[in-house]
């Protein structure tokens, strides 16, 4: 198991996540930081004109993915 954390990007400013999750693989986290943007664009009061991306980083600070929402 890994830790994988999913910081989010909005308007233009970082929302850290320093608790992250465990993953047994890279390709569960990124499936994980998918569901977290699609979530965000399900919610009626999301601005979908504010950027907002989610990253996928694993525990060595390298990026995995963005998922924009």
């Amino acid at each position: 198991m890994r830790r994988y954390y999913f910081p989010i990007l909005h308007n233009g400013e970082t929302q850290a996540d320093d608790v992250g999750e465990l993953f047994r693989s890279a390709e569960l986290a990124f499936q994980y930081g998918a569901r977290v943007a699609r979530d965000i664009a399900s919610d009626p009061d999301c601005d979908r004109d504010a950027g907002t991306v989610v990253i996928v980083v694993d525990a060595y600070g390298a990026e995995i993915a963005r998922h924009k929402v």
